[in-house]
């Protein structure tokens, strides 16, 4: 008698598996539980539906099964030919992420005869996401978006320098996106700048494609490039940085014209001038700090004096024990409210950078402000020093924008306004460049070529010789 299908049988290598009919072609089929437990070949059994089974898997599909022999392979269809690739492991832990990268390899898309524009981004912009991080990958798509608009249909080799020009035409006809409107509210025209940055993503997308070979030649037009952005030289003086600390303090928050049972919270937007003012660093080292890059020296105990107790009594007016205490005196405090001196020693390590962004280690003893923020301010339930609301902050530049406004800073404040006022402080306070190229991990000629205009020196030395009276 034959058994009802669908059902469960244990093969000979001790797993379970189903059996029942295909009801497209009749015949029987097997599918594998992965499992060695009949309590749980039967369950999957009852979930199981030969019909969705049948319309979701594709015979010539790649496959993961294990060989007689214990070891795990990939089986699938190709030109009417059954394929095999082992992946050399009996442990189906190994086997399951070895499956999954040998069936990407296969799923590559097929490669056109003549391809289009919006393939070849397409697939720079896929290995810029695979390979690059977020950071790169993220504002690339504002660049790629366009050129699949207005280029997307065109083959590779109708792009010519005519079909560039008339691109940059096009698109600076295009309005802003909405993060860079004015405060009107009005976006404006995209700039040449713009145009040329998405040409510049072409223009590697169609090399790209050459060193695949999905082209015959490399791209040969040129990039009409717009006027150089003017470098801001824009740093905060002194009382400016300290209006927009305390523009940072806590305050009520009014909805309606009612208070409502919060603060609000700007505490990641003092820790960041703080540590932007008092190390000169970059954004993105500082946004990546974390509590163990911060390095105090821990107070040293002293002394430890018993401190006498007078004898107490219960409500029965018998005698209590008091429990023994001390008066614990330490040297080498991280900061003395008393004096206001700060501990020695005291440094930021902010890690490793890539290229020449390079990131050094930092003392900061000498800041109090800074010191006292680090012992008793931020959240130290999560990782890092600059956190809000319990997540690791990307960017604070709308949030520097809104300070700025508030404290009555007439200038345009970013992250790096940050470093060029920390670097402007420093010439203007007479430090060498040699300690300060040191100090922020840059170069003498760098410091030399944009702040010398600080120097006190150079001001002392020419004096009234360039005056006119």
């Amino acid at each position: 008698m034959k058994n009802p299908v669908p059902y469960v049988r244990q093969r000979p290598d001790s797993y379970w598996e189903i059996v029942y009919d295909d009801p497209t072609t009749g015949k029987k089929k097997r599918k594998a539980t992965g499992s060695k437990d009949q309590a749980e070949a039967e369950k999957k059994l009852s979930e199981f539906d030969p019909v969705v089974t049948a319309d979701a898997v594709d015979p010539e599909a790649p496959r993961l099964r294990r060989r007689k022999d214990g070891y795990w392979e990939t089986v699938w269809v190709e030109d009417g030919k059954t394929r095999r690739k082992s992946h050399g492991t009996r442990l189906e832990v190994e086997a399951n992420p070895a499956h999954d990268i040998f069936v990407k390899e296969l799923s590559k898309p097929e490669i056109p005869s003549r391809p289009t524009i919006a393939w070849v981004v397409d697939q720079y912009y896929d290995y810029i996401c695979r390979e690059k991080p977020e950071k790169t990958s993220g504002p690339m798509a504002a660049n790629v978006g366009p050129l699949k608009e207005h280029l997307g249909h065109l083959h590779w080799d109708e792009i010519v320098q005519d079909t560039v020009d008339e691109y940059v035409e096009w698109r600076m006809e295009k309005p802003r996106w909405k993060a860079h409107q004015d405060f009107n509210g009005q976006y404006g025209k995209t700039s040449r700048n713009t145009a040329c940055k998405d040409l510049r993503t072409l223009r590697a997308a169609l090399n790209r494609a050459r060193k695949n070979r999905y082209t015959s030649y490399p791209p040969d037009f040129a990039i009409k490039e717009g006027e150089p952005v003017r470098e801001t030289k824009v740093w905060l003086t002194a009382e400016e940085l300290e209006r927009m600390i305390a523009a940072c303090e806590p305050k009520p928050i009014f909805v309606n014209g009612k208070k409502v049972d919060r603060e609000r919270d700007r505490s990641h937007l003092e820790a960041f001038l703080l540590i932007a003012h008092a190390t000169g660093a970059r954004k993105e080292a500082i946004l990546s700090l974390t509590w163990d890059q911060v390095y105090i020296p821990e107070p040293v105990l002293k002394k430890a004096s018993e401190i006498r107790s007078t004898i107490a009594h219960d409500a029965d007016g018998n005698e209590a024990i008091p429990h023994k205490s001390a008066l614990l005196e330490y040297e080498n405090s991280p900061l003395n409210y008393e004096t206001g001196e700060n501990v020695r020693g005291a440094y930021i390590d902010f890690g490793a950078g890539s290229g020449n962004k390079r990131r050094p280690q930092i003392p900061i003893s000498q800041n109090w402000r800074l010191m006292n923020y680090l012992l008793s301010g931020g959240d130290r339930e999560q990782p890092y020093v600059i956190s809000y609301k319990g997540k690791p902050v990307k960017s604070l530049k709308k949030g520097l924008a809104e300070v700025a406004r508030e404290a009555g800073v007439d200038k345009p404040v970013s992250h790096h306004t940050m470093k060029r006022t920390a670097i402007t402080h420093m010439v203007r306070a007479g430090v060498p460049f040699n300690i300060i190229a040191e100090a922020v991990n840059t170069t003498e000629e760098v410091l030399k070529k944009h702040y010398s205009m600080h120097r006190p020196d150079i001001e002392e030395a020419l004096g009234d010789a360039l005056s006119i009276r």
